[in-house]
């Protein structure tokens, strides 16, 4: 009878969970997760029939989660790097194809080093490489090399690499490329909701709030009480059929 009154608590938490984000890849879906517990709210991730996971809340927690996850800039947009750019090569592509898609393939690369620093949510690159002047003399470049990096962190949490840093990672990573060269923008998220200050605990397979926690275990209870009067009647019913039949 418990382990029945226990599927009937997850069958109801299901029933009312709301699903907030689709179609992602399973470290996305863990790091929502994980963002999301973090602050007080009860998240799972489950595979849709796609093959991507999904991610639910509780129904009452819906809105707080995706303003939780919009201040985060979670979940990350992916970045196309050299293995996805190059994946499906062109049957005839020419210099001017190749170079963009080089050029896209790299910024990729860049922007997906600097959103893996802790607290950068989100990077964009935007990268112009140097164009060879095939008629000059000292062999300059009749554009230069050049970066824009636009950084957006998470609000009141310093970055472990300063704007110097960030100019030479970038710049390593580009031939021709100089340090002084790379320009960096910092934006900052939104302030994410305030904390609810509650630690998240265990019932069975599910993470819940203790407050949701006690409230589940006497519903339970409750249903659990239901289900065993049901039993009974029926029980008596049938007693009662058997002996009405007996006397015929």
């Amino acid at each position: 009878m418990k382990r029945c009154g226990f599927c009937i608590i997850v069958l109801f938490v299901l029933g009312c969970a709301a699903p907030i984000q689709h179609g992602l890849d399973e470290s996305a879906a863990n790091e929502v997760v994980t963002s999301l517990e973090r602050g007080g709210i009860a998240a799972s991730k489950t595979r849709d029939v796609d093959g991507a996971f999904m991610v639910s809340v509780p129904q009452a927690d819906a809105v707080a989660a995706m303003e939780l996850l919009r201040s985060l800039g979670l979940p990350r947009g992916r970045r196309l790097g050299f293995g996805d750019v190059y994946k499906q090569p062109s049957l005839l592509p020419t210099p001017t194809e190749e170079r963009a898609r080089y050029v896209e393939a790299l910024a990729g690369e860049i922007a997906g080093s600097l959103e893996s620093v802790d607290g950068v949510v989100g990077a964009r690159v935007h990268l112009v490489l140097p164009e060879i002047d095939p008629l000059a003399v000292d062999g300059k470049p009749r554009v230069p090399a050049q970066a824009a990096v636009l950084l957006k962190t998470v609000a009141g949490r310093s970055l472990p690499m300063s704007e110097t840093e960030v100019r030479k990672l970038v710049a390593g990573s580009v031939p021709g490329l100089a340090p002084e060269a790379v320009s960096v923008v910092f934006t900052t998220t939104a302030a994410p909701p305030a904390g609810r200050g509650e630690k998240l605990v265990t019932l069975g397979p599910l993470m819940l709030t203790p407050a949701s926690r006690t409230w589940l275990i006497a519903a339970g209870a409750v249903m659990c009480a239901l289900v065993m009067a049901l039993a009974a009647l029926v029980l008596v019913l049938a007693r009662r059929l058997a002996a009405a039949q007996s006397k015929r």
